[in-house]
């Protein structure tokens, strides 16, 4: 029962570990994406806002 235990706890730390990096991931993909979409508005804006005159 001892060996069944450890096992699972190993289980665990790998499942939290592999949680931990996937979020990471995927946190570092939208921040990449929010930063594209803001620099597409930045140009968008300055764009309208320049050419008005």
């Amino acid at each position: 029962m001892n060996s069944n235990s450890s096992i699972n706890k190993s289980n665990l730390n790998l499942l939290a570990v592999v949680a931990l990096g996937l979020t990471t991931i995927y946190t570092a993909i939208l921040a990449t994406q929010l930063m594209s979409t803001k620099h597409k508005v930045d140009y968008l804006y300055y764009k309208e806002h320049f050419q008005k005159k």
